[in-house]
């Protein structure tokens, strides 16, 4: 196995820290799956516009893709939700804001100074927040959180071919 070249270490979060690697020569990924040093591994690859659901670190495969977007000018029509228990906790929070075109929408629930919502990502949450049902759905986060919301996004009229999750 080729050895590769670390070229940054950075803090993202007070728990999360981010390593830039160098590229090897003739190594591809897409945006949203997850390039290891030795095969790229993730299911979640964009699919079009649509709503993003993360719990936690589950909004890692979607920095790729937003980011993606962003840099072309296609963020128009997209929703970023994301649960965590702390704003302390979300991760990339003022790239994420400073997106354009990019409906953000937090959540925590272990945090009560906080001002931002606290409520669980369930079914009330997604008739609140989300219009369109049939649009395509991206999922990642804890096993459970994502069984459930795959379930509840299906009995609100998602088509479980427009959901894409880590599998």
């Amino acid at each position: 196995m080729p050895s590769v070249k670390i070229l940054d270490i950075a803090d993202v979060t007070h728990n999360v820290r981010r390593y830039t690697l160098e590229k090897p020569a003739g190594y591809s990924f897409e945006p949203g799956q997850s390039p290891v040093v030795r095969d790229v591994w993730g299911t979640i690859t964009y699919k079009g516009p649509g709503v993003f659901i993360a719990g936690g670190a589950g909004v890692t495969p979607f920095i790729a893709i937003l980011r993606d977007l962003h840099h072309r000018r296609k963020l128009d029509g997209h929703t970023l939700i994301v649960s965590n228990r702390t704003e302390a906790d979300i991760i990339v929070r003022e790239e994420f804001e400073a997106m354009r075109g990019l409906n953000v929408i937090w959540t925590v629930t272990d945090d009560p100074q906080s001002k931002l919502l606290h409520d669980r990502i369930d079914a009330k949450f997604l008739k609140a927040h989300v219009k369109d049902f049939a649009q395509n759905f991206y999922l990642c986060g804890p096993d459970d959180m994502v069984k459930a919301l795959r379930g509840t996004l299906k009995e609100l009229g998602a088509n479980v071919e427009n959901v894409t999750w880590e599998k």
